[in-house]
């Protein structure tokens, strides 16, 4: 079933039928294309970012499978000051990829590549950058053409404009000191990682895509969800990162987008073959930093699941 609560805005009810930013999600897709492309030969995990990147700090240690696992070590440039500096002065502004890579390695590394594992979007555009090259056409429209279109997936679209379909699910923050519409506010400074849009009927399809690997090959699905992090940063078996996706107690995340006013679960658990998809809109009131799609997603997963219950760490 499917449903929504509340409003999309001051006004307006939400419904299940609306459009929203689906943020890391992204991530997902990306991934599964880039694996795709490991199934077609056409790039290997193992490949060094020197391959592409020769100049990077580290290149030739740094590998394809490390940028697709977070663990080269580059830092994360959206948690630069001077970034959210200029971010924030001008938020209908664009970024390019280029643009958004050197202010990440311009950053001290985190870690030796490999050794640990943090979040950084500078991973994933500079993954994203890499498949294009590979692809020889934009990356949306090798999303388009080996993901949405097989999968029919007709409400999604990767986007580095501004546009949300309507209807649409608006979303508020407080990010820069007021309380503010972030719906419309440009999509460029997350190319790769975050600027894609769907609804809640397209992503319970990418949910049992991602988590059954219906577009990949077995190995290439089992590398997507692999364990290999387990032991970083505090992973465990019962939650980690594999591939642009987590894994909280055997449910596949394909994203738990948690920015720009939106916070969002996209899981599927094979054993039962369930799939949960939740997205939220905070209030001027909400208490920042919980992730309040994942504190749902817990509960419910605990009733449709109760030998699986999610472990995602929402507060």
């Amino acid at each position: 079933g499917a449903g929504a609560l509340g409003t999309a805005r001051p006004g307006v009810r939400a419904t299940g039928a609306m459009s929203f930013r689906i943020g890391n999600t992204t991530e997902s897709f990306e991934t599964t294309l880039l694996m795709q492309r490991v199934d077609a030969g056409k790039i290997r995990l193992s490949d060094k970012l020197s391959k592409w990147y020769p100049g990077l700090p580290l290149a030739k240690k740094i590998t394809v499978g490390m940028l697709a696992s977070t663990t080269s070590g580059y830092a994360d440039y959206v948690k630069v000051e001077s970034f959210l500096d200029a971010y924030h002065a001008n938020v209908f502004a664009s970024w390019s990829p280029n643009e958004l890579i050197k202010i990440g390695i311009g950053q001290p590394m985190l870690f030796a590549p490999g050794t640990n594992w943090s979040f950084s979007d500078t991973n994933f555009v500079l993954l994203g950058e890499i498949l294009r090259k590979v692809g020889g056409v934009p990356v949306s429209r090798q999303i388009r053409k080996r993901i949405l279109v097989p999968l029919k997936l007709h409400s999604t679209t990767m986007t580095t404009t501004a546009a949300v379909p309507a209807p649409t699910l608006h979303g508020y923050t407080n990010e820069r000191g007021v309380w503010e519409d972030d719906t419309f506010w440009n999509p460029t400074w997350a190319t790769y990682t975050g600027n894609m849009t769907s609804r809640l009927s397209n992503l319970r399809v990418w949910a049992q895509a991602v988590g059954t690997g219906s577009l990949l090959s077995k190995r290439s699905h089992a590398r997507q969800i692999a364990p290999k992090t387990v032991g970083l940063a505090g992973f465990t078996r019962k939650f980690f990162y594999g591939l642009g996706v987590a894994v909280a107690n055997r449910w596949v995340l394909a994203g738990a987008p948690g920015l720009l006013g939106y916070t969002g679960i996209v899981a599927y658990l094979p054993r039962s073959k369930t799939s949960v998809v939740v997205f939220t809109t905070s209030g001027p009131h909400s208490p920042p930093g919980t992730h309040y799609a994942g504190a749902i997603f817990n509960a419910i997963g605990k009733l449709l699941a109760p030998g699986s219950p999610p472990t995602y760490p929402a507060g």
